[in-house]
């Protein structure tokens, strides 16, 4: 039996016991799911995308790394555990990899049959075989996003997102708590920047930019100080203490510092008298602030004594300022201290931005395939699967030999993106145009994204039991040549039987009807590209 689908996903074995290979679906902007097989580094979820092109790495980080970056294994971002990368696969990686490989059997499997019985009344007078046309499925797409914190390491230039806060870069393994928490400083420069752009008519919207900026430092703070606690916590040895509940400790300088003194470490010990002073001021404005709506109590006079019972705490951009930068210096010494090696402060400089360069070829394809692609893409009025014309190819690659044009076809169909049909006589083979075709050139040619005008039209379709796709288009408010796509990818859950084989201009079907089991592939559908 050949397994034309099953054989290009396969990476070793043997014909009758595969070893299968399934490219991992990645974010928009090519990034990975992983999860840390450490089931208490919650919450395990991260994204890991490849080192930033160009990233020139400071010999004088090389000591803070652990392992030699680009080397197999992977190394928890939140924990610092690290195992083969296989382990951090993700469960909707698993998953994904398994639907495909079932598609792509059960259409190796359809194939088989038909070309089996392709012969089977030849030569009789009495019997007739005419195979029923078959639809082939698109392939699985399945939706992934990236995080909300995206950084990349200053040490070994791996590009990762997390949630929140973690400790270790996923590649080298270097501490990167100081690289998050200047993040957090680069946020809340520009709250303050926004407050101070804002005119007198508008000091109390400034006031509470600034309320929000102060705010932010100290949880920031209070946060990093807090993971790291508890990451020496749970990595000391056998017979240890058990860990007192932390509660709002990091929210005091002194309880904090009693805390990692169980550690021998004093995260406070650069800050001169001057520094640990502006340092308890403004820990003691952000409790007025989130508690007493910046009113000045009893307590908080007894520290700044220009301020007046009963007034509303003074709010100064530049005293932000030094508060988020004084947090910094706490920040760089307990990461320093994570890897074991002193660091002198990055210079202050912005980033490079790294230009990429475009790409010429779209996945696997030529330059030829992808080009012919792209003009289906572009040239297609309705967004349609269907018959190419052959006049109008040719006609628009001027430059390309017929054998040229022959190659990029089959190049396109390797990836199921037309299906071809040959002739003995003819100069190319007969050409219909696939829906996949569309899914994946959309986004590069039209700027639009058959995947996302699905998940508009979903809700639409659920709740119907009977749908009328003409009427469905025109409740959409999307164009048809952005519609066809978008729907096509939808009717490839409904089960057979149930999708209208009538012709109708312009559309895929005229109607068709939704089971519970259809609602239920939809649904399924629906989750796989939000993801």
């Amino acid at each position: 039996m050949k397994l034309k689908r099953l054989e290009k996903m396969r990476s070793g074995g043997t014909r009758t016991k595969m070893q299968l290979s399934i490219p991992i679906p990645k974010t928009p902007d090519g990034r990975v799911y992983r999860y840390s097989p450490n089931a208490d580094a919650h919450p395990r979820h991260f994204v890991l995308g490849d080192t930033v092109a160009g990233f020139a790495a400071d010999p004088a980080k090389a000591e803070r790394m652990k392992y030699t970056p680009g080397t197999a294994g992977t190394v928890c971002p939140y924990s610092g555990v690290r195992a083969d990368d296989e382990e951090f696969m993700h469960p909707d990686d698993r998953k994904a990899a398994v639907k495909v490989v079932e598609q792509a059997a059960l259409q190796d499997m359809q194939d088989a049959f038909s070309d089996m019985l392709a012969g089977v009344a030849r030569g009789s007078k009495s019997l007739t075989y005419k195979p029923a046309p078959r639809k082939s499925k698109p392939r699985p797409r399945f939706g992934r996003r990236d995080l909300m914190r995206l950084l990349v390491c200053d040490c070994c230039g791996r590009d990762y997102g997390v949630f929140a806060i973690s400790l270790f870069c996923p590649d080298c393994g270097a501490p990167n708590l100081a690289l998050h928490f200047a993040r957090e400083a680069e946020l809340v420069g520009q709250q303050v920047d926004l407050a101070e752009g804002l005119g007198v008519e508008q000091q109390e919207l400034a006031y509470r930019l600034l309320g929000n900026a102060h705010e932010d430092v100290l949880t920031a703070f209070e946060a990093s100080l807090k993971v790291v606690y508890l990451h020496l916590a749970q990595n000391r040895g056998p017979g240890s203490a058990p860990v007192k509940q932390v509660g709002n400790d990091f929210q005091n300088i002194e309880k904090g510092r009693r805390r990692f003194d169980e550690f021998s470490f004093n995260p406070f010990a650069e800050l001169d008298a001057k520094e640990l002073a502006a340092l308890s001021l403004n820990i003691q404005k952000r409790h007025l602030i989130g508690h007493n709506l910046g009113v000045v109590d009893a307590k908080f006079a007894q520290h700044a004594k220009e301020a007046k019972l009963g007034e509303t705490v003074e709010l100064v951009a530049a005293d932000i300022r030094t508060f988020g930068t004084l947090c910094q210096k706490v920040v760089r010494r307990i990461d320093d201290m994570l890897a074991q090696a002193p660091l002198p402060p990055p210079a202050d400089q912005d980033e490079e931005d790294f230009a990429q360069s475009p790409e010429d070829t779209i996945g696997d394809l030529s330059p030829e395939g992808t080009a012919i692609g792209k003009w289906i893409c572009e040239t297609s009025i309705d967004g349609l699967p269907g018959p190419l014309d052959e006049e109008a190819l040719i006609s628009s690659f001027p430059d390309l030999s017929t054998d040229q044009i022959s190659e990029a076809l089959a190049d396109l169909a390797e990836d199921d993106y037309l299906d071809l049909s040959h002739a003995i006589s003819a100069r190319l083979p007969r050409v219909r145009v696939c829906e996949d075709l569309f899914l994946t050139f959309d986004p590069y040619c039209m700027e639009t994204n058959p995947v996302a005008d699905a998940l508009q039209l979903i809700p639409l379709v659920l709740s119907k039991e009977t749908v009328d796709v003409p009427a469905l288009h025109v409740g959409s408010g999307l164009s048809l040549r952005r519609f066809n796509p978008a729907i096509g990818l939808i009717i490839s859950e409904i089960g057979e039987g149930r999708v209208s084989g009538a012709w109708v201009d312009g559309y895929p079907t005229p109607y068709f009807f939704i089971v519970d089991s259809d609602r239920v592939a939809i649904k399924r559908l629906a989750r796989r590209l939000s993801a």
